[in-house]
This record gives structure tokens, sequence and C-alpha cells, in this order.
């Protein structure tokens, strides 16, 4: 009897530890700042976002009645309409095509051009795709939450790496509320790869900070089966490492040289389906990306600048974010901050080959540094809340030109 009162009392001292333990770990998630920024900021934006999608996927229009002169819209907004779902709204464009992959693979054939063959998109997003959805049984809403769980972990990873380079929680804070708002953020909630790819960069640029060179290539190889511009990351950390310790005397610099096999492998595979192990860049004249020279589509732009906007190519979003992607390296570089410049440069050079300017602001989106350059300048007051509502007007229109199937928003 006496033993039994004794393992009574162990269970609840043990239970009560359990509870002391939980509430500490509790307490000191809570006490985080970067989670508590990152929380606020996502739970704005991705409210924002989507009472947008539920408004637009629940707008019908009635008829058309008379105003001012002018013929009018009669909208009509309720939950009863017959309406778009979630997953009609967020699988056009590139997540259609990232869906398709997860659940059917790539296209297996020789080499061609006659059509947008799925070739163009790296394999890493549409694997965990895949892997997840083989226990939802779905793939459109899995993708979602996948990318918003990335997203979380990416604005959480923004402010620490921003207090990591020597700067202090407002401008970290400031940092990832223009990243979580800025117009094209709805990318980052969506089937595609911009999430996943942003993450892996945060925290490969995190662990170089903190010397783990290991770690910080795995990340970059994995960066690099998500996007074309991972294989950036090498000169970057390469540079990073240098400028810690003026020195190649010890091996593990040669860590980071792993980088690029992320995109290797991807090519091998692509040899092996097609027979052009280039065949992610050789496809992309199919989808009207076409070569020309530096600069080629701001001089473009310049030259008609009364086109605002042409099927599946907002101009002039696309091309301010290409003038605040310049000013924020030349903060950068006033700043002393070489690794953030080059790779800011590094990520923005290659669509400036192109002939258009199409999907230049989520080139932009995926480009950190931007942030925290913008953050920097945020220290005056007026020029932070001008910054704030822009980019949360804009995020709001774009959100809505998206969910209403705007080809210039899904680009």
């Amino acid at each position: 009897m006496t033993d039994m009162k004794k393992s009574n009392k162990d269970k609840k001292a043990s239970g009560e530890d359990k509870k002391v333990s939980g509430d500490r770990t509790l307490k000191k998630i809570l006490s985080d700042a970067s989670l508590r920024e990152a929380f606020f900021c996502f739970a704005l934006t991705r409210a924002i976002l989507f009472i947008i999608f539920f408004m637009v996927g629940h707008l019908t229009l009635t008829g058309q009645g008379e105003g001012l002169g002018k013929s009018i819209q009669d909208p009509v907004i309720a939950a009863g309409n017959q309406s778009l779902t979630l997953s009609e709204i967020v699988i056009r464009g590139d997540a259609n095509r990232y869906i398709t992959i997860a659940r059917d693979g790539y296209e297996v054939q020789p080499f061609s051009v006659d059509k947008q063959y799925n070739w163009a998109f790296f394999p890493l997003q549409p694997l965990l795709l895949r892997l997840f959805g083989a226990v939802t049984g779905e793939y459109p809403i899995t993708g979602v939450v996948l990318s918003n769980i990335l997203f979380f972990i990416s604005l959480v990873l923004l402010h620490k790496i921003t207090l990591e380079f020597g700067y202090d929680a407002p401008v970290a804070g400031r940092a990832v509320f223009y990243f979580a708002a800025f117009p094209v953020s709805y990318f980052l909630s969506l089937p595609l790869s911009e999430s996943l790819f942003i993450a892996l960069t945060l925290a490969g640029f995190y662990a170089a900070r903190r010397e783990r060179w290991l770690l910080a290539a795995v990340l970059g190889a994995l960066g690099s089966a998500t996007r074309l511009t991972g294989v950036f990351l090498l000169p970057v950390f390469l540079l990073m490492y240098w400028k810690k310790y003026r020195s190649w005397s010890k091996p593990n610099w040669a860590f980071l040289l792993m980088i690029p096999t992320g995109l290797i492998a991807f090519m091998i595979y692509l040899w092996k389906i097609t027979g052009n192990a280039l065949a992610f860049a050789d496809i992309q004249i199919a989808y009207a990306r076409r070569i020309d020279y530096f600069l080629s589509p701001l001089i473009g732009y310049i030259s008609s600048m009364d086109v605002m906007a042409v099927p599946w190519d907002f101009r002039l979003l696309n091309f301010a974010a290409a003038i605040l992607a310049f000013v924020c390296i030349y903060i950068l570089v006033k700043r002393q901050e070489w690794a953030l410049a080059l790779y800011t440069f590094l990520l923005i050079a290659p669509p400036l080959f192109n002939e258009a300017l199409m999907s230049f602001a989520r080139y932009v989106l995926a480009v950190f540094p931007v942030f925290i350059a913008l953050a920097l300048k945020g220290e005056s007051s007026y020029v932070d809340q001008t910054i704030r509502t822009i980019f949360l007007i804009l995020f709001g229109l774009m959100a809505a030109l998206f969910a209403a199937h705007f080809s210039i928003a899904m680009a």
C-alpha cells in the first residue's frame, strides 16, 4: 500500500514537472521577439489576403443598372452564392504547373519547344507537395498550407538574420512587415516555390553567419534544387567566408562547393528524360521569355511608358520593383553590406536579360536583402508610413486581381 502511494506521488510529481517544463517552453516562445513580430505580420497580411479571396470568390454580378449617366454593375457578395472555392482560386498560372508535377511527374519525351512543357520548374517544391499530398489525398490546399508554414518560418528567419547582421529590433521588425506586405506577397501563400526558396536561403544565410558552413552548404544545395538562382549562394557564401577569415587555410570552406549539386542533379534528370540537360532553360522560349541585352526590359518600358500593363505583365509594377531593387543595392553598398548587395544583384540580374519585365516583382519578392535595406530607410517615420501604406494598398489590389483571375496578377 505504501509503495502504491509512493508511486502515485512520483507520478503526480512527474506530471507537475512536465507542466512546469511546458509552461517554461511556452513562456520562452512567447518571449521570442522574432516569433512575435512574425506572427503579427503573418496574421495581419494573411487575414487581408484570405478575406479578399473569400469576397471575390463569392462575388456575383446580378445585372446592370444606370447611375450618373453611365452603366453600373450590381454586385452581390454572399456566402450562399455559387462561388469559387479556394482550390479553384489558387490553381492558376504556375501553381497549376507545380501541382501537375507533384501529381503526375515531369513530361518524359525528347526535348522540344512546341508547347509549354513543365521542365522549366525545379523539383524540390513539387517533391515536398507530392510527399504531403500523399498523406492528405489532395494537392491545392495542401500546397497552400505548406507554403504558409514556410512563409511564417521565413518571417521568423528574416527577423533573426537582420539582428544577426547587427541591426536593432525596430529595423528587423520593419523588414518583416515590408516583406509580408509586399504587393505580390500573396505568391507566398500559393502552391509555388517562393516560400520554400526564401526559407532555405534565409536559413542558409543564418547558418553562414553562425559559421556552420556544412549546414549552409546543404541548405544552399536544396535552394539550387528549388530555383536556378540558388546557385548564386555559392559566391555569396564564399564572400562571407573570406570576410570572416581572410584566408582559405581551413578546409571547411570546401563544403560550400556542394551548393550547385541540387541544380546538377536536376540537369542529370532532365538529360535522362529529354536528352537535354539544359531543358529548364531552353524551354523558356515557349513561355515567351526571350533573351536580350542587359537592362533591355527597363529600356523597353521607358520607351513606351503609356502602356502600364499588358497580358501577363503589370509593366508599371514590375518596373517600380526593378528600380526599388537597384535603390536597395545602393543602400546596402553604402552600408558596406557586400554579401547582401552581391546577393541582391545576382538575383535580379538574370531577368534583366529578358525582353519583357514579366514577373519582375516576383523576383524581387524572393530577394530578402531588399527588405532589410528598406527597413534601414524606414527609420524615418514618414518613410516608414509611406512604405506601409503603399505596400498594403497594392497588396490588396493585386490579391483581388489574382482572385479574379487577371493575368497581370498571376505572373
